[in-house]
Order: structure tokens, then C-alpha cells, then sequence
């Protein structure tokens, strides 16, 4: 990330340091008079520092809050310890509904005049996300006393259920199917073109067969995947590291081999990974010259995979194209329902689907819990829909004047408590 400078072309004027502004504190560990770029690089630097804060594949979307609250605030003209609960509020309007000169197209870099905070409306999840993360940044700066209040403190945020059976933002297995059938269905006249499909597959593979995170898939190298002795014979395992819990994790990983060995033999590998494999696990596809150039030796295309791609965001937009892709279709085939599941989904819905179908298999919670690495149980019961329609229909019918389900009360009923 470029550092955060009041003299970063890509941002307006600073509005000066923030000593002079109502909500402003003398803090005793901060340096006196700092701008609103330099306070922002300041905390940055303590969630990173020395590998003990944020998680490395975290720090690209801290980084990027951090550019677009800057970017925002100079544009407004108001310091950030000014801001008030108002505009708080206001900063998410902006998210949810920015003017024209707030977007890009996000090929811009940070550091150049051209780049822009958004390349659109951002979702309401991503907002809710967004006032976590920045409301975190505010509650630091009263924690070091720079500040007297945190601005985001009384932004409301939504309440969600959180029982069993509460999460429903999934795929079901259709439409995986769906999503796996329109990437083989893509024509493939070259070499390169076939090498697009079966990484794309091997991408939307690791996500559904493993339940991975997207910023998780993007780290991996080959010497991560790793076979393990057991008691009925060996089974892989690919190793997370610095996972969200700040250790190193295992997961099965049997599922997805057989995707992934597809995809190794197209590029003269064996089809087992070995720890001394330079190819990228998800590799960048380049196009120009370099898919224009003829590709006899494994060598060479190996070196030319070696490059892999990198972000979160990467991954995300590999899968939103073939989801794309598979929603088309699935529009066109008379499916409407499945097509608007797809365009609305993300990343992330492939490892709610990972724990939800597990689940439908019989896969006992304990044992998905652990495949998704969960700390607390109950958060992998909130994929239990299939539990929760049981509970439902056992209790269904079971108690004194009980009418079926969609059927009126009789004429004259009373309920108790209600009028």
C-alpha cells in the first residue's frame, strides 16, 4: 500500500491537522498536531505491526477503508475529529449512493490523481462491514486519546439472526452444478483458453469442496497442500497459514484433488503437488504477447503460472464472472429464481454452501465445525436448516387445537392474546 500522505496526488488538500477541532485531544502517545493521513498511517501501522495485529491477507481491505474514509473527508474539507454523529451517517449514504466523481474503474493505483474510492453503490453488508472497520479506527483514536468520542458509536447496526438455521446466503448444489457446467462450456481453442477453464474450475472447486476463505485461497503455494498418515490409510490436507485465529490450521482436502490434478497434468505437473512446485496455485493469466507466444516446454508455461493471484478481490472477481456466466444461462433456460441466487451471491457463499450440504449428508456438526474451523459451535449451528425444519415438524400438530399450516381459524375462534 502507497503511504497515506496529505501530499498524496490522489487525494484533496488536506484539511489540516486535527489539533484545532472540537473533538480533539493533546493524546500523550501521539505526536502533537498530526493530520488525518498521518493519524491513519499511525494505526495502520499498529494493526500490522510486527505480524502481531490484522492478518496479512486482511490488510489490503484495512488499508483501502483507510483511503476511502481520507478521501472522503478531504472532499467534505472536515477533519476527521470534527465529524459528528451526522456525518457518520452521511459517510454511509455516500457508500450506498456515491456521486459520479467518487467512482473509478479500479485500475487506477492509490498514489495516481485518476483513482477513486469506488467502482460503485457498496452493498448493505459491505457498508455494515465498512462501519465496523472504521468505527474500530475511531475507537482507537479515543483509545490513545487523540479523541474525545467516536463519531460511529451510535450508527445503528442491523440485528441479524444468529440461531440455527439462520444463515441462508448459500448456493445450493444445482446451482454449483450450474456455475461448473458454464466454465466448461466455454469454448477452449487454444492452450490458453483451456488453461482459463480448468483454473477457474480449480478456483471454484477449493472454495466449495474445502469451505476456504477467498483472501485463505489467494495465499496458498503448493507446499501447502500436505499428505497425512491415518489409521484407515492417507488423506491431504492443505495448511492456512496465519489463519484467522492467528495459528496455522489444517483442512481436509481430499475433495477437491481431483480438480485440481486436472489442472496440474494441463500444465505438464504430476498430478499430486509437491513442495518444490513453483506454479501458482491460482494462477494470474496474462493475456498480449504472452499468450500470443507458442507454448512447447512445461517449463516455460510453468514459469509464465508462476504468478498468482494475489488478492481477495482477485479471486472474487474470477468467481462473479463465472457466476455471471451461469446466471445467463440459467436465465435463459427459464430458471429465474437460481439466475438471481447467483447474481446476488458472493465468495463467501461457497463456504456457507461447504457447511450446509455437509450437513444435508449427515456430516455431524462437530465435524463441519472443524472442517470450517469454527471457535464456537453455535456459530456453525447457524447452518442447521435442515435441524430446525425437524424441530418444526415434530412440533407441528402435537398441541390442543392446533389448525394445519395455511389453514383459517374457524369462525368464532378466540386466540388467546390477540383481539
Amino acid at each position: 500500500m502507497p503511504p497515506l500522505s496529505a501530499s498524496s496526488p490522489s487525494l484533496l488538500p488536506d484539511p489540516g491537522p486535527n489539533a484545532a477541532t472540537p473533538n480533539a485531544l493533546a493524546s500523550p502517545v501521539l505526536p502533537a498536531g498530526q493530520t488525518d493521513a498521518q493519524l491513519l498511517r499511525t494505526w495502520l501501522d499498529t494493526k500490522f505491526a510486527a505480524g502481531l495485529g490484522i492478518r496479512t491477507s486482511t490488510r489490503a481491505q484495512y488499508a483501502l477503508e483507510a483511503h476511502r474514509l481520507l478521501w472522503y473527508a478531504h472532499a467534505l474539507g472536515r477533519p476527521l475529529a470534527s465529524w459528528q454523529v451526522a456525518d457518520a451517517n452521511g459517510y454511509l449514504r455516500f457508500l450506498a449512493d456515491p456521486p459520479a466523481h467518487a467512482v473509478g474503474d479500479g485500475r487506477a493505483r492509490q498514489d495516481s490523481p485518476a483513482w477513486r474510492p469506488l467502482r460503485g453503490p457498496l452493498s448493505e453488508a459491505s457498508r455494515r462491514q465498512t462501519a465496523v472497520i472504521v468505527g474500530g479506527m475511531f475507537d482507537w483514536l479515543v483509545q490513545v486519546q487523540a479523541l474525545r468520542v467516536n463519531p460511529f458509536q451510535a450508527v445503528p447496526r442491523k440485528r441479524t439472526a444468529t440461531g440455527p438455521g439462520s444463515q441462508r446466503r448459500l448456493l445450493e448444489a444445482a446451482q454449483v452444478a450450474a456455475v461448473f457446467d458454464a466454465i466448461e462450456a466455454r469454448p477452449a481453442p487454444t492452450l490458453w483458453a483451456q488453461l482459463h477453464k480448468a483454473r477457474d474450475r480449480a478456483l471454484l472447486a477449493l472454495l466449495f469442496q474445502t469451505g476456504l476463505r477467498a483472501s485463505e485461497v489467494a495465499a496458498l503455494t503448493w507446499p501447502d497442500f500436505e499428505r497425512q498418515r491415518g489409521k484407515a490409510g492417507g488423506f491431504w490436507t492443505v495448511r492456512i497459514r496465519h489463519a484467522k485465529g492467528g495459528d496455522d490450521q489444517l483442512v481436509p482436502c481430499d475433495n477437491v484433488m481431483g480438480e485440481l490434478a486436472r489442472f496440474r497434468l494441463l500444465v505438464g505437473l504430476s498430478p499430486e503437488p509437491k513442495p518444490t512446485d513453483t506454479m501458482a496455485v491460482i494462477p494470474a493469466i496474462a493475456g498480449g504477447r504472452q499468450r500470443a507466444a507458442p507454448l512447447t516446454d512445461p517449463l516455460a508455461l510453468q514459469r509464465k503460472l508462476a504468478r498468482p493471484v494475489r488478492t481477495r478481490q482477485g479471486i472474487y472477481t474470477i468467481v462473479r464472472e463465472a457466476f455471471g456466466e451461469a446466471a445467463a444461462k440459467l436465465e435463459a433456460a427459464g430458471c429465474a429464481d437460481d439466475a438471481a441466487s447467483l447474481r446476488a451471491a458472493s465468495t463467501h457463499w461457497l463456504r456457507h454452501a461447504h457447511a450446509t450440504h455437509l450437513l444435508r449428508a449427515g456430516v455431524s456438526v462437530t465435524d463441519v465445525q472443524r472442517s470450517l474451523r469454527h471457535r464456537d459451535i453455535n456459530t456453525t449451528r447457524r447452518y442447521t436448516h435442515e435441524a430446525l425444519e425437524d424441530v418444526a415438524r415434530a412440533v407441528a400438530g402435537k398441541l390442543p387445537g392446533a389448525a394445519p399450516s395455511g389453514a383459517a381459524a374457524p369462525v368464532g375462534s378466540n386466540v388467546p392474546g390477540e383481539n
